[in-house]
């Protein structure tokens, strides 16, 4: 029983007050008498100590709760996030599929700018669709012609591409046939329909089962897909088509994806274990998927991968390797990877995104121009000083140039810098290679001040050949070489030449102001600019002679220069005031700037610009 330590009455319920003598209970006294009370704590003020508890009490409650509630939140959100991801992959593996279909429809029917536009949708959401990136080839190719001419000059332009299609199908380049004859579909539609449907057909089948032959599965799937537009495949062929589609789709994600290529390339090999190159593809997904693993530290799944690929052939170094990570899993602790480092990638200058550009640009300080170079990854550089009239050497990164420093032609590989002197020193211009390189053509000016075109070989060996009076050539890959000059009557204009066979050249114009010829990539047309309309505008010229005027701007527009794949052509204009750089899509005719030049331009119309691969 306790007491109060005061007075000695029984304290009874009475822990913090006496009753009678109103002695405070405190731990001195409890300590005093050897008293036990509970709890000591309400003994001392207990007021504000029972308020206090209760706070802290309910702050942790209220802590834990939150705790609680916040990884509700996130179970939700990591579910949520998972659904929402698969549902939006979903969406854009439906969305690739519905542009590509169109994007070949529209290529079928030689709407070539519709059907670039559905393929660069897919490759922006998409970089790596290797069927979209020849489907926007092709369509860029095809655009290289699409002329809308007067309907004269329609008729001989469809009877010139229908002629050279039978003798390409007959010589059974099925590509060109194929390219030739789409054109000739887009001028138009209705010109030997049945026969140029059932060419056209034959051509897509036949080139599309080469190229699966030769392995080039895009290019292959591609030229299929459009045969099957027009008529359908053989069963062969369709499955044969099938497993091309797979193989690329797991190709796809080579070194992008290790796991998801895995998954699909053992999906194929399940079903045709024999097609190509799958089960080497297979063995070496699941090694250097180890490899990584292994690199990283995490020899666990390491192991996986490694008795996964010895599953498929068996090798005693790989074995060695499988059994060591299978050693190092059984006392490993899970280590951290290091995130990837961010992958820096140039942006392109928006409508140039394919080969380079080599032009001038003009130097009020030197009075001359410099020459300059812009890459499709947006990076530009200066070729040379006091430098102008480039021509790149097709597929190599080497142009030839002139230099007005020492009066002559040399080459450069820009990214080296060196130049070197392929000409003696003299009244040159105008340099440009034959399409092998072994030859250069240009023009040089003699002591009565008039112009002729010159052959020389390119190592310098023999003597340089007079050809014909001339000036500004330009070489086509097809062998022909065009340049500006007179006939025996002396009439000016556009000359088409075979600088082999010992005969005279074709004029095909009728104007000495008809200058700058261009060639397109595959040598069936020519660009050039005249002033014939009273200010400088583009034409386009067939090696048969027929003419298409490509602008009509009071603004001047002059040297074009085709895009490697021939889909678009840059140029040089005044048409906002001061001089650009202009780049047309063929297609739709639709034109931007890409570069400024300056407000002064002098003697630009004895200039050019070369674009090449």
């Amino acid at each position: 029983m306790s007491t109060c330590p005061n007075c000695g009455i029984d304290l009874g319920d009475a822990t913090v007050v006496c009753p009678r003598c109103a002695a405070t209970i405190d731990e001195r006294q409890e300590r005093a008498t050897g008293l036990s009370f509970w709890p000591p704590t309400i003994r001392f003020r207990p007021k504000r100590a029972g308020r206090a508890r209760r706070i802290w009490s309910r702050v942790l409650l209220l802590f834990i709760a939150a705790l609680l509630f916040a990884g509700g939140l996130a179970a939700s959100a990591y579910v949520g996030v998972y659904h929402g991801e698969r549902d939006r992959q979903v969406r854009r593996a439906d969305a690739i599929e519905e542009h590509y279909q169109a994007g070949l429809t529209a290529l079928n029917d030689g709407r070539y700018e519709r059907a670039a536009a559905e393929f660069a949708y897919i490759l922006e959401i998409e970089p790596r669709h290797a069927l979209a990136q020849q489907g926007l080839t092709e369509a860029r190719l095809r655009l290289e012609v699409k002329p809308t001419p007067t309907l004269e000059v329609a008729q001989s332009l469809a009877e010139q591409l229908l002629e050279q299609a039978e003798a390409s199908y007959e010589q059974q380049d099925w590509v060109a046939t194929a390219r030739t004859l789409t054109q000739l579909r887009a001028l138009d539609p209705t010109h030997a329909q049945a026969s140029v449907e059932a060419m056209l057909f034959e051509s897509l089948y036949r080139a599309g089962r080469e190229f699966l032959d030769e392995d080039q599965l895009e290019v292959g799937i591609s030229y299929l897909d459009q045969a099957i537009a027009l008529r359908p495949l053989d069963a062969d062929v369709v499955a044969q088509r099938r497993l091309a589609v797979r193989y690329l789709d797991a190709l796809s994600y080579w070194g992008v994806d290790w796991e998801v290529s895995i998954q699909r390339f053992e999906a194929l090999y399940a079903s045709a274990p024999d097609y190509k190159d799958v089960a080497q593809r297979l063995y070496q997904a699941h090694l250097r998927y180890g490899d990584l693993f292994a690199d990283r530290g995490e020899m666990c799944p390491a192991e996986i991968q490694y008795s996964q690929a010895l599953r498929m052939f068996s090798d005693s170094r790989l074995e060695q390797r499988r059994s060591d990570a299978a050693q190092v899993c059984l006392v490993a602790t899970p280590a951290p990877v290091d995130g990837a480092l961010p992958v820096l990638t140039p942006q392109p200058i928006p409508g140039f995104s394919v080969g380079r550009l080599a032009y001038p640009v003009y130097n009020g300080a030197s009075g001359l121009y410099d020459l300059y170079a812009l890459y499709d990854s947006g990076r530009i550089i200066r070729i040379a000083a006091s430098a102008d009239q480039p021509f790149w050497e097709w597929g190599t990164g080497r142009v030839v140039y002139r230099d007005r420093a020492t009066s002559t032609i040399r080459m450069m590989l820009p990214e080296e810098g060196v130049p070197l002197q392929l000409l003696p020193a003299g009244q040159k211009a105008w340099p440009t290679f034959s399409p092998d390189s072994q030859r250069l053509a240009y023009a040089a000016a003699g002591a009565d001040g008039i112009w002729h075109i010159y052959i020389a070989n390119t190592d310098g060996s023999d003597e340089p050949r007079q050809l014909a009076p001339g000036w500004a050539p330009a070489w086509g890959r097809n062998g022909l070489l065009a340049y500006t000059g007179c006939d025996a009557e002396g009439v000016c204009g556009i000359i088409l030449d075979n600088p082999d066979d010992g005969l005279a050249g074709g004029r095909l114009t009728a104007s000495r102001q008809d200058v700058a010829a261009s060639w397109a990539p595959g040598g069936n047309m020519l660009a050039y600019m005249s002033n014939v309309t009273g200010n400088w505008n583009l034409f386009l010229l067939s090696p048969e002679g027929a003419v298409q005027q490509l602008t009509d701007t009071p603004s001047d527009e002059g040297l074009p220069a085709w895009s490697p794949d021939g889909s678009h052509m840059a140029f040089v204009s005044n048409r906002d005031g001061n001089w650009a750089i202009y780049v047309m899509d063929l297609g739709s005719r639709d034109s931007h700037r890409i570069l400024d030049l300056g407000s002064a331009l002098p003697g630009w119309e004895n200039q050019r610009l070369s674009w090449a691969p």
